[in-house]
């Protein structure tokens, strides 16, 4: 057996070719952008996704042909929050409302005073990034698409659709819509009161790991795969990438640094005295959980630093990191005292303030580039570390704590989240937890494992792990900025 993979990030989509014991046999990966129109708002065409969808199937079901391979499955796993609303016949009513646009925040501010309702249902709190006040604010402002609509989709049910002809959504996308009861699993009446949305615009909820459907004619005539292929809904990008990782029993914790930063732990059940700090949502494993944080603005920051600081002749994306990295490398530990408030699209958990924005403190005439660009990681960690706090609070101490995403691939921004954190972590040598994870779910759901805890122990036999060891001096100097860098969030914002 082999299986297809198709991860799609917030800038990319790759397609994975696994065969049936986890070895890459081929992939095909195509980028594509975000359209932020200003501060708040972000879209994408929908035309973006459907035609690297079509692209990255077809060139991977041509190497395909020519290797004598078949494919047995397609896993899907893709970014979470994001909405397209669409008619009966699937076709996008408008550029799709991104995860990190902030439209919703005034809806969010008005529905702040049953925030602790809407948290008991749904194990989460109101904010920007989930999709039901996204749906709300559609209903409201754009009353003519609310009407056309026939389903809200996220990116996932989008290309469910265009695979199978089916509306259909698992608990890890209805998990971050706010609509969804996190102990029933179904679209929840009361809360759909609350956001205005109707429960005949949303689809059908599935567990994750369920073939979805399966793929259809059309679908052949625009890639070759064969009419009947089934599809898998693995779960969302961050649930699979935790899954990738090995949060299959309790203890695990994993952080992935992509665009945002996120923080996910494995609990087999939803805690019994869960506050309003962190958000805990189905894991890619059906019937158990993770508590997750979230850092809305972590790699993308990077990028903001390529703008901010460097040249023109420097912006080649390869040549500018590396400029970056020289940069942060030559800067101790501590920016030379500079601190940042890493907010740039707001504050995610625990308090999901959407107000908060970026700010630099303690800068003086001798304060560099270097300085900024370092003190910018190094707050982004501190905002990691509040986080793995709150998670071990529920938890216990974590066992095992994994690296993962875009800025892993730093080995300095590792070692800084060790000496900030105080703890030994582990990189994967493998990179591609997400789309690993979406292999796992796929390999259990066809029985080549029994259980997840079999799939995660037979993957990880062949992976290797870098060891990041905290240094006590520098954990020192952190801590102090640490608690420097609180105290002026409290001071602008509480």
């Amino acid at each position: 057996m082999n299986y297809l993979v198709i991860d799609v990030g917030t800038s990319s989509m790759r397609g994975v070719l696994y065969n049936c014991d986890g070895k890459v046999l081929y992939s095909h990966q195509l980028t594509y952008h975000v359209i932020y129109l200003n501060d708040i708002l972000a879209e994408q065409n929908p035309q973006d996704w459907e035609s690297a969808l079509y692209s990255i199937i077809a060139k991977v079901y041509g190497y395909c042909q020519t290797s004598g391979l078949s494919i047995s499955a397609i896993s899907l796993t893709c970014q979470r929050s994001s909405i397209i609303p669409v008619d009966k016949d699937g076709t996008p009513l408008s550029n799709a409302i991104m995860w990190m646009d902030k439209r919703n925040q005034d809806i969010c501010q008005e529905l702040s005073s049953i925030n602790s309702f809407i948290f008991q249902k749904t194990g989460a709190t109101l904010n920007t990034v989930f999709s039901g006040s996204k749906m709300t604010w559609v209903r409201r402002a754009e009353p003519e698409i609310y009407k056309r609509t026939y389903k809200f989709l996220t990116i996932a049910d989008y290309l469910t659709y265009l695979m199978t002809g089916e509306f259909k959504t698992d608990h890890t996308y209805g998990g971050r819509s706010l609509l969804m009861n996190l102990y029933s699993k179904k679209w929840d009446p009361e809360l759909l009161d609350i956001f205005e949305v109707d429960e005949s615009k949303l689809c059908e909820l599935v567990s994750p790991g369920s073939i979805i459907g399966y793929t259809t004619s059309g679908f052949l005539s625009k890639t070759g795969i064969p009419v009947g292929t089934p599809l898998i809904s693995a779960g969302g990008d961050q649930q699979c990438a935790a899954l990738g990782q090995g949060l299959s029993s309790q203890g695990t914790l994993e952080i992935t640094a992509g665009t945002g930063a996120f923080i996910l732990a494995y609990s087999d059940s939803v805690p019994s005295d869960l506050a309003m700090n962190t958000i805990c949502g189905p894991h890619a494993i059906p019937g158990k959980y993770v508590l997750e944080s979230s850092i809305l603005s972590c790699a993308s920051l990077y990028n903001w630093c390529i703008n901010a600081f460097l040249d023109s002749s420097s912006k080649d994306s390869k040549t500018a990191i590396k400029q970056l990295n020289v940069l942060v490398e030559n800067t101790p530990a501590g920016s030379n005292g500079c601190i940042s408030l890493p907010f740039f699209q707001g504050r995610g958990t625990p308090d999901w303030n959407s107000k908060a924005t970026g700010s630099f403190m303690n800068v003086t005439l001798k304060t560099t580039k270097g300085d900024f660009v370092r003190s910018i990681l190094e707050a982004i960690v501190y905002e990691l570390s509040h986080n793995i706090n709150i998670l071990e609070s529920y938890l216990g101490e974590a066992k095992q704590i994994y690296l993962g995403g875009g800025l892993s691939r730093f080995s300095l921004f590792n070692q800084i989240q060790a000496d900030v954190y105080e703890k030994e972590l582990l990189l994967n040598d493998n990179g591609e937890q997400t789309a690993l994870g979406a292999y796992l779910s796929a390999a259990v759901t066809m029985h080549r494992f029994s259980t997840y805890e079999e799939a995660v122990l037979f993957i990880q036999q062949e992976q290797h792990f870098e060891k990041y060891v905290p240094d006590s001096a520098n954990s020192i100097i952190y801590h102090a900025q640490k608690e420097k860098s609180t105290r002026y969030y409290n001071i602008l914002y509480k």
